[in-house]
């Protein structure tokens, strides 16, 4: 190609000029030369990788220690004690001393049944009874002087215990025809009226016991080994009241539906204002374990396992990440498990960094001090 260059110069009017030849070569002499240094030049040239910048990121050294897990659960009140009022002799109802919804004490007569026929009935039994002893006594003297045969004393020796089941027997059924109260409690039902007729076994009513106040749960089989007898948690009923129960009861067999354990608490009710059925939020105590409390929230994160966790950073500021999981929860703060004894968690500009990244902890103390020292260089400005 030089070669066609140089022959279209010599042949064009400028080529055929005086010393046309030796102008092209010093022109090409040029080009190489020129070529030639920035091949140098490029070769000698060395690129430098970037350097990545440290992210800075908040931290706080956060320590283990032993808090009292607990669980929430829902369950229910009941009355302590529900009993069935039923009348134990047959008869016509004489007189209801006792509302329905009051509050009555053990003893206290809720309704008596007319005594009609019982009053003779217990002067006949209580003359049968007389006469039989005397026989009875007679024949234990004739007895011992051989004057009786040993038939005839047990002929009167049976009379004798018949006519005392028969007395002691009207003497109960005078007894039943007043319905006393059985314990402490409140009438819940009263389904008769005065002058209705009543059979024996007959249920007119229900009683209910509210103080203390039952409150009836379930927990979760995986907790039941956690879970310790006399322990006091705290409830929470639909009805606003917040009230202490203590734990009475924790069954020794699962539901098989459900595959959770029965629980019963106790919480005392003396104004009775707490009724049965309401709705009971339960924070149950279990035992004690080592947890670590974050008081951002900010800084739980996904792990790429999609679990829940945290990022800190170690000893060479490195970015780790640990999965957590949740023991309890307060105001200022969640109470976790999972993080080592002592960890330097990231709870700002966690989302910036990943795992294995290092990065430059800022420690609550550390960022203290450096805002002072900016104050303190801009007043001096």
């Amino acid at each position: 190609m030089i070669r066609q260059l140089h022959y279209k110069y010599v042949n064009s009017k400028f080529g055929k000029q005086k010393n046309s030849t030796q102008f092209v070569y010093f022109i090409l002499f040029g080009l190489i030369l020129w070529f030639g240094i920035g091949m140098i030049f490029s070769s000698d040239e060395v690129v430098e990788n970037p350097v990545p910048e440290i992210v800075s990121v908040n931290v706080e050294r956060l320590s283990e220690k032993n808090i009292v897990s607990d669980i929430l659960i829902y369950g229910h009140t009941e009355a302590s004690e529900k009993v069935d009022l039923k009348v134990r002799t047959s008869g016509i109802v004489e007189k209801i001393n006792k509302k329905k919804g009051q509050y009555v004490k053990k003893g206290d007569i809720i309704l008596t049944i007319k005594m009609e026929d019982r009053g003779a009935k217990l002067l006949a039994a209580q003359s049968a009874k007389d006469k039989a002893e005397i026989e009875f006594n007679t024949a234990k003297s004739l007895l011992a002087n051989d004057l009786i045969s040993k038939v005839d004393f047990v002929s009167n020796e049976a009379n004798y215990k018949t006519a005392k089941v028969n007395l002691d027997q009207i003497v109960l059924d005078i007894e039943h025809t007043t319905l006393r109260a059985p314990f402490d409690g409140v009438i819940n039902e009263l389904n008769v009226e005065e002058g209705s007729y009543v059979s024996m076994a007959e249920n007119v009513g229900v009683f209910l016991n509210l103080n203390p106040v039952k409150i009836s749960a379930e927990v979760p089989e995986k907790y039941v080994s956690r879970i310790n007898k006399g322990v006091v948690a705290g409830v929470d009923l639909s009805n606003k009241m917040k009230v202490d129960a203590l734990l009475t009861y924790v069954a020794s067999i699962a539901n098989t539906s459900t595959r959770t354990f029965s629980i019963e608490l106790e919480a005392e009710n003396k104004n009775n204002k707490i009724v049965e059925g309401l709705t009971a939020e339960i924070r149950l105590p279990l035992d004690t374990i080592p947890a670590t409390k974050l008081t951002v929230s900010s800084c739980l994160t996904f792990g790429d396992d999609g679990s829940v966790g945290v990022k800190t950073v170690n000893d060479e500021n490195k970015v780790e990440f640990y999965p957590i999981e949740i023991i309890k929860e307060e105001k200022d703060g969640l109470w976790v498990s999972g993080l080592p004894k002592t960890a330097n968690v990231i709870v700002a500009g966690g989302e910036f960094v990943s795992v294995g990244e290092v990065v430059d902890p800022k420690f609550p103390k550390q960022l203290n001090t450096e805002t002072t020292e900016i104050i303190d260089n801009n007043e001096q400005q």
